[in-house]
């Protein structure tokens, strides 16, 4: 239910205002590292000093990779030639191209980040080494991460429609480090549409087939741009939810990314109008290097602001693509406890009951602060299926089928879904920010950590490595938890609300950084789906091992190291949960 403020609050919202910066968006080409990105960048700047919008520029060098032209050819049994993209980090032929087999690799095609789960072994078993591998789906890291470990040259991807889809296929989230490096992609990737897949798959499945194809990339380092705005909190100013979204685009990328970042340019005018009403502040944050650079802007962001997003970001959320035609499906959701939040939010907004909520783990969208420990939140909206604006394999713009094609202009975006989408994300901006206490609920999530770690259990029954020992701990944390919320519903001295809510911040630090990464703090996961406790994960090998193997006897040892990780960050998270309880009575 609406409060009369937040109704005002959301009435001043101008769709008229954020429609005018889709249009103007819409007609600039926003590459990483090019002057139509700059010239974005600018106009931006430039609406919010109109605003009054205080607001900061950073630039720096960033790997970034453009796709330029390939060909494709068969060249046995029979001659054909097939039209063809290739993709950001994909490795350049030599000038003659190179000439392989082409083999299908029959595998269900997955989301835009795929788990690497069986990947390998399905190349394995068919056999690409030293060939060209054929897949059904867009081009993600993790197939031709996994095709690159089983020895393709090569990797042919077929699109879900008549259009193909730029895609970044290096596994390396933000600037490779000296230790990521070696994961470059040392392989050729390149997409057909899903008519011409059709065709070669018919062909490959029929018998040998050879062909010829040629791709060249442009990656090298380019000065790219941040804009990042504050709208600054009346109480506590010093902490901040972080909102942010992705400048550059494929083409014009009407849906995406310009309704995002107009969405964001009309989120900052509205707060600033009500900064004297927002107890914490607000940054909202452009990026760029999110298409060409797999997230090297947010990535550098985490990195050299480190310090404060720890310290003081209690909230992220990330704006991709809202304003979809035909996008009707609505959900919103978060991390640590704040789905309920969020989806009230959601549907308090748009006076729609039911809205799906979800734990909203996303490893796209430049969510580069698991590994500081900051939670996101999310509203989003889908194109439902069966309609003919939904793309098959599709990651982006709702799911619609002109999501990173020249295909994604003005006539995609709706003017009507734009205010829908604003509403949703300004409702839960400002209730996020003016929360008496942080919206987390710490029960909830120990019952998610409970849930992953009986399942690893479940897998493991027969190979003897203990998990009881991670199991006690979470139980307890669920208990004092539920004391916690029994607590926090209860009159509570005013003074020590700021201290209580820095308790709470500082345990999702503990949980989200355990729970969401492996590599932690101060590093970046692979760009490929992660299951939850990752490090944990490696735990349903051990029954198919030798138990007396060499690699049996590794695994046990990095097993052990990850339950001591887990027990850590779960003693810690009972001791900042302890201390909640406590500063609530």
């Amino acid at each position: 239910m609406l409060t009369e403020n937040e109704r005002r609050f959301l009435g001043e919202i101008s769709i008229d205002e954020a429609w005018g910066h889709v249009e103007h968006l819409s007609t600039l080409e926003k590459t990483s590292g090019t002057p139509g990105e700059k010239e974005a960048h600018e106009f931006v700047r430039a609406r919010l000093r109109e605003y009054g919008v205080p607001c900061r520029t950073y630039e720096f060098d960033s790997l970034i990779s453009h796709p330029k032209e390939a060909s494709l050819e068969v060249v046995s049994p029979e001659p054909i030639e097939f039209e063809c993209i290739t993709h950001s980090f994909s490795k350049p032929t030599p000038e003659e191209g190179i000439e392989a087999e082409l083999v299908y690799v029959p595998v269900t095609p997955g989301s835009l980040f795929d788990e690497m789960g069986e990947l390998l072994e399905e190349y394995l078993k068919v056999g690409v080494e030293g060939k060209a591998a054929l897949i059904q789906g867009v081009a993600s890291p993790a197939v031709v991460w996994a095709a690159q470990q089983a020895g393709a040259i090569a990797q042919v991807h077929v699109c879900g429609g008549e259009v193909r889809h730029e895609m970044i296929v290096t596994t390396i989230w933000g600037t490779p480090t000296p230790e990521s490096a070696d994961r470059m992609p040392q392989i050729t990737a390149i997409s057909v549409n899903h008519p011409d897949g059709e065709k070669l798959i018919e062909q490959a499945e029929r018998g040998p087939i050879r062909i010829r194809l040629k791709a060249r990339t442009d990656t090298k380092w380019r000065r790219i741009p941040i804009t990042v705005a504050e709208i600054e909190g009346s109480e506590e100013p010093e902490r901040f939810m972080l909102v942010h979204g992705h400048m550059d685009s494929w083409y014009l990328g009407t849906t995406d990314n310009c309704t995002g970042n107009a969405a964001l340019l009309e989120l900052a005018r509205l707060l600033q109008k009500h900064r004297r009403s927002l107890k914490r502040s607000v940054r909202i944050a452009w990026w760029s290097g999110h298409s060409t650079g797999r997230y090297s802007a947010s990535t550098w962001y985490a990195d050299n602001l480190f310090e404060d997003l720890d310290g003081n970001c209690f909230l992220s959320m990330n704006i991709d693509s809202p304003g979809v035609k035909g996008a009707t499906e609505l959900g919103g959701g978060g991390l640590m406890g704040t789905m309920g939040f969020i989806r009230r939010a959601a549907e308090d907004a748009t006076g729609l009951p039911g809205i799906e909520s979800r734990a909203y783990y996303m490893r796209a969208g430049d969510q580069s602060f698991y590994g500081i420990g900051v939670p996101s939140v999310a509203v989003r909206a889908y194109i439902p299926e069966g309609s003919p604006h939904r793309g098959r394999w599709i990651g982006g713009s709702g799911g619609a089928w002109w999501w990173h094609s020249p295909e994604d202009t003005l006539d995609k975006g709706d003017r009507e879904n734009l205010l829908r989408d604003m509403r949703m994300e300004a409702l839960a901006i400002l209730r996020s920010v003016n929360s008496r206490v942080l919206p987390f609920d710490f029960a909830e999530v120990a019952e998610m950590y409970e849930g992953i770690v009986k399942e690893i259990q479940n897998k493991t029954i027969q190979a003897d490595f203990d998990l009881n020992p991670i199991l006690d701990r979470i139980r307890e944390l669920r208990e004092r938890s539920l004391e916690l919320n029994k607590a926090m519903e209860g009159p509570i001295d005013e003074s020590r609300i700021p201290k209580l809510n820095r308790v709470l911040m500082r345990t999702t630090r503990v949980l989200t950084s355990t729970f969401y990464t492996h590599s932690g703090s101060f590093d970046q996961d692979p760009a490929y789906t992660l299951p939850r406790l990752p490090g944990l994960q490696g735990a349903v090998r051990l029954p198919g091992l030798d138990p007396e193997s060499d690699e049996a006897g590794f695994l046990r040892t990095r097993l052990t190291r990850e339950r001591n990780r887990i027990n850590k960050a779960l003693n810690e998270a009972l001791e900042l949960v302890e201390k909640a309880v406590n500063i609530c009575s």
